[in-house]
C-alpha cells in the first residue's frame, strides 16, 4: 500500500543542525532524522513512506523568500515542498502569486511560531488570497510543550473554515492538540480535513481517535507524522492497529493526498 505523509519538516542542510537543536531544546522530545532533506528520505525508506510533504514555516517576514526559493529547489516526486508566507510580509498576495507560479502546492500556517491568531485580519488576509488556489494547512491546538495562550483553537479554525468556505483548509493534529473536546463541537464533521500528525495515544486514546477518525469521515483524514517529532514506524502501526476497514485507511494513507495534491 503506497503512503503519503502530509506533514513532515525539513531544512537546508546548512541550517538543518541549528534548526533541530531549537527544537530539541524547546519541545524536549526525541527526534526521528537530522532535519535535512537527505535524511528525511533515509527514513521515508526505511519505513514505507512513498512520499512526504514538507511544511516550512516562516518564523520572520524576511524569511518567506528565501525559503520559497528553497521549497521550489528542493520541491519532488517524493518530498513535495509546500510554501510558506508570514503575516507581517507586506506582499502576501503577490507572493502567493509567486508561490503558485513555483509549482508549489500549499503553504503552511503556524500561529504559535508566527504570533499571530489563526483568526487575526492579517491571517485572514493569507487565507483570502490562497481560497480556490493552494491547500492551507494550520497548526492546530496546543503545543508538545504547553503555550500559555492558544493561537490556533478549533473554535478559531471553524471561522477560519466559515468565512472562506471554499479553502481547502487542513487543521493539523486531528483539528486541535489536547483540545479534543473543542475539535468535536466546532470541527468534526465539517469539511476541514485533518491530518493525524503527532497524537500520541497519552494524549488521545485508541478508541476516541478511532471514533473521531470515523465521525468526521475518512474521506477527510489524512496520514501525517510531523516528522521528525513524529515516526512513520510507529504512526503507521497504530492506525493499522484501529480495527478500520482497508478502504478507509487506503484513503487515509493515500488515496486523500493524492487526491489533493493533484496527482490523480
Amino acid at each position: 500500500m503506497r503512503v503519503i505523509d502530509f506533514h513532515v519538516h525539513a531544512f537546508p542542510d546548512q541550517l538543518a543542525p541549528k534548526a533541530i537543536a531549537q527544537l530539541c531544546d524547546t519541545f524536549n522530545v526525541k527526534l526521528h532524522y537530522d532535519g535535512t532533506i537527505g535524511g528525511l528520505r533515509e527514513r521515508m525508506a526505511a519505513t514505507g513512506v512513498s512520499a512526504s510533504v514538507v511544511v516550512p514555516v516562516a518564523t520572520k517576514p524576511e524569511q518567506v523568500r528565501s525559503i520559497n526559493d528553497w521549497a521550489a529547489c528542493a520541491n519532488s516526486e517524493d518530498v513535495i515542498c509546500f510554501g510558506a508566507v508570514h503575516p507581517d510580509y507586506e506582499r502576501i498576495e503577490k507572493e502567493i502569486d509567486r508561490i503558485i507560479t513555483l509549482g508549489l502546492k500549499g503553504i503552511k500556517i503556524q500561529p504559535d511560531w508566527q504570533g499571530c491568531a489563526v483568526d487575526d485580519p492579517k491571517m485572514m488576509r493569507t487565507f483570502g488570497a490562497a481560497e480556490g488556489r493552494l491547500v492551507v494547512i494550520v497548526h492546530a491546538g496546543q503545543e508538545i510543550e504547553p503555550f500559555p495562550k492558544v493561537l490556533s483553537t478549533p473554535a478559531a479554525i471553524r471561522k477560519v473554515h466559515d468565512t472562506f468556505p471554499y479553502l481547502t483548509l487542513i487543521a493539523a493534529h486531528m483539528g486541535g492538540f489536547r483540545m479534543w473536546d473543542e475539535v468535536r463541537e466546532h470541527l468534526l464533521g465539517t469539511e476541514v480535513y485533518f491530518d493525524v500528525s503527532y497524537c500520541p495515544p497519552e494524549d488521545l486514546a485508541d478508541d476516541d481517535f478511532r471514533d473521531m477518525i470515523l465521525t468526521h469521515g475518512v474521506d477527510r483524514i489524512l496520514f501525517a507524522t510531523d516528522g521528525p517529532f513524529g515516526d512513520a514506524e510507529n504512526d503507521l502501526a497504530r492506525l493499522q492497529g484501529l480495527g478500520l476497514p482497508e478502504d478507509a485507511l487506503a484513503a487515509i494513507l493515500y488515496h486523500n493526498a493524492d487526491a489533493l495534491l493533484g496527482f490523480s
